[in-house]
């Protein structure tokens, strides 16, 4: 009698070994994590993004900073890797004195733009208008590296002479007289670099040619204006290409009778201003009373 409950005994342990062992595995099943949901990839509209970024530089052509900039940021809502526009969005804060807003655009701009003229450019404008002459020179000389051309050597001379670092003014100066012989402010700003330097010969010199040339109406000064500190201080349109630019406009001609277009010409309703219409200005900088040092 005590064989068969024996046996008994060993296949009941057995069979509660199975369980415990069921149980455990059942539970480490329950804890494992499970694999996480694939992210959604973020849809961006380049086509949008450039529609508005032009738009907003249409604005900006119109003395418009505070609507451009509407459109800038748009452009960035529909495609924040668009940095055309963040650039764009900078040069508008700066149009409209938000120092600090376009900094911060600005610098973000150029940091993703490391060779774009626009970017680095009106970066060096900003921090003028901050004050940070240092930073100013470091902006324009990184220009000068990109497009040899007269204007950004022109601050990098004014900003200099801001510093007090005469001789490093009056190379910067040279050389963008060398590239165009007509820039009057760098005419202007070498001979004061010169006159503070202390060679009052040469400050004459250059002083001279400066009223010449301005007397003459040959000289291309800037002005404090949007657009009248060279042609990088503008906002800028990017390439286009297949992939971004817009779908072309279907343009439809329908013929009109001559009564018709004679009474719309003769209408005095002048059409809104808006980013369709704009105006061109001729600039010329009169002459002043003699300057002497």
């Amino acid at each position: 009698m005590q064989a068969p409950l024996r046996r008994a005994a060993v296949v009941i342990v057995c069979l509660s070994g199975l369980c415990v062992a069921a149980t455990c595995l059942h539970s480490r099943a329950a804890q494992a994590p499970s694999s996480p949901a694939p992210k959604a990839t973020p849809h961006y509209n380049s086509a949008e993004a450039y529609r508005l970024n032009t738009l907003g530089v249409a604005y900006m052509n119109q003395q418009r900073p505070a609507d451009a900039q509407k459109f800038f940021e748009q452009s960035l809502a529909a495609d924040p890797n668009f940095e055309v526009a963040r650039l764009n969005l900078g040069i508008s804060l700066l149009a409209q004195q938000k120092l600090e807003a376009a900094r911060t655009a600005l610098a973000a701009a150029a940091e993703k733009l490391p060779e774009d003229p626009y970017a680095w450019y009106n970066l060096g404008l900003v921090y003028k208008d901050l004050g940070d002459a240092e930073k100013g020179v470091a902006a324009f000389t990184h220009v000068t590296q990109i497009a040899n051309e007269a204007d950004p050597w022109y601050f990098v001379g004014y900003l200099n002479s801001q510093l007090q670092h005469y001789d490093q003014a009056i190379a910067a100066f040279q050389k963008a007289l060398a590239i165009f012989p007509f820039h009057a402010s760098a005419e202007f700003g070498l001979a004061r670099s010169y006159q503070r330097g202390g060679n009052a010969e040469a400050a004459k010199e250059h002083l001279a040619k400066f009223q010449k040339m301005t007397a003459d109406h040959v000289a291309t000064p800037f002005g404090a204006g949007y657009g009248d500190q060279g042609r990088f201080s503008l906002a800028e349109l990017p390439r286009s290409s297949a992939q971004n630019a817009p779908p072309a406009i279907a343009v439809r001609f329908a013929p009109q009778p001559i009564a018709a277009i004679v009474q719309q010409a003769a209408a005095s309703n002048p059409s809104p201003i808006g980013p369709s219409t704009g105006a061109c200005f001729s600039i010329t900088m009169a002459t002043a009373n003699p300057i002497s040092f």
